[in-house]
Formats: structure tokens, sequence, C-alpha cells
């Protein structure tokens, strides 16, 4: 039997044997959408610190990653004196202890299909929307709740790749990749139609049939 997904009413679905979208085996899954970035320009939101691109080495190096995006960091101001960091989107933990805010719109969505993302979120497949680092802060982190997960060295820790949760109610947040956060849309209130994913990775090791046209 094929089980059926909703699209969202004015998403535009792509056909193709092939995802543009780039996802190591599941056994380094480090992580899936760091390529995207070298499809589209990244936006200016005002971080100015060193290196331009935070943890892209990846690794546990940086030992002030919550100084820097995508964390606890403090964006430049324009001309005119205003933030240029535009918060567009915001998203929480189920409990509300951790929140970050996000500018501008993602570089693109996806649902993953692989092992790894199965057995870590507990579900048939990862839904992900794919931003820049730099378009990404941390807002609150209230008790010290936010949680690091290394896929790599599988400690709690910040070591890139890393699964990003609140300590509080375990709800999973991001992924922090090398150069690009995955965010998961079930945390932000609502799914705008730019959050829609544009196609299935890893479709071969699918659990179950998802027929809405990708």
């Amino acid at each position: 039997m094929s089980l059926a997904t909703n699209a969202h009413p004015e998403s535009q679905t792509k056909t193709g044997p092939h995802s543009c979208i780039h996802h190591p085996p599941p056994e380094d899954h480090s992580h899936q959408a760091d390529h995207s970035a070298d499809k589209k320009p990244v936006p200016d939101t005002g971080w100015r610190g060193s290196p331009s691109i935070p943890s892209s080495n990846g690794g546990d190096s940086e030992k002030d990653w919550m100084l820097k995006p995508p964390y606890n960091w403090s964006p430049a101001r324009g001309p005119d004196g205003e933030e240029l960091f535009k918060t567009k989107y915001e998203s929480s933990c189920w409990c509300g202890a951790v929140r970050f805010a996000f500018a501008g719109d993602p570089f693109d969505a996806k649902h993953c299909h692989c092992r790894q993302c199965q057995r870590l979120h507990g579900a048939p497949f990862q839904w992900a929307v794919i931003f820049p680092k730099t378009s990404v802060r941390l807002l609150e982190n209230n008790s010290d709740a936010l949680h690091c997960f290394s896929t790599t060295t599988k400690k709690a820790s910040h070591h890139v790749p890393c699964k990003v949760s609140c300590d509080v109610c375990r709800a999973p947040l991001f992924d922090e990749g090398k150069r690009t956060v995955l965010a998961y849309p079930s945390h932000y209130g609502g799914v705008p139609v730019e959050f829609q994913p544009s196609c299935h990775i890893f479709y071969g090791q699918r659990v179950m049939e998802v027929c809405d046209g990708m």
C-alpha cells in the first residue's frame, strides 16, 4: 500500500532521477546540504568575526563556538545604524527553553530517508530546511539547555557535524554542518511555502512511500 503526503497548496513539485542536494553516506553524515551554499549567495547578516564560516573545518577546534554563528553572536550594523540581521523566522524547542532566530529564506529544503535520520529522529524520514550559518542566531538558552550531540564521536559535545537539541524537553532543533544549518520546520509554529521540500534523498532506504510527485 502506498502512503501519500499532502503538498502545500502553493508548492511547485519537481521531478527528476537525482537530487541536486549532496548527502554523504550515512556513516559520515557530515552534513546533508553544505554544498547548497555554492548555489546561492550567502546574505550579509552582519557577521564580521573570524572565520567567515565558523567551524567550517569541522571537529571541535573552535573553543569559542558559542560566541559565533549559529549561536550567541552580535551582528554588525549598517551605515544607518540598523542591525544587518533581519529576523524573518523564529524557532523554539517544545518547552521554550531554547529559541533561535533566522534571517531570510532557506536555500532549499529536503526529505532525507537515510537510516541514520530514521534512527535519530524516530521517524520514517527527516524534513529539514537549509540556512547559511550566519543567518542563524541563538535568542534564548534558559538553564543552559542547549545540547549538542556529535554523530562522529557519538558523544555529547560540539564536534561538527553535530545535532542540536534542548536538554530539558529533548526536542531536536537543527543539525549544524560545516557550512550550513539544517533546521526542522516543526519548531517554527507554522510552515511557510518557502519551507516546502524540493526533493527526497536516500529514497532507496525509505520505509514508506511518499507520493508527492518529487
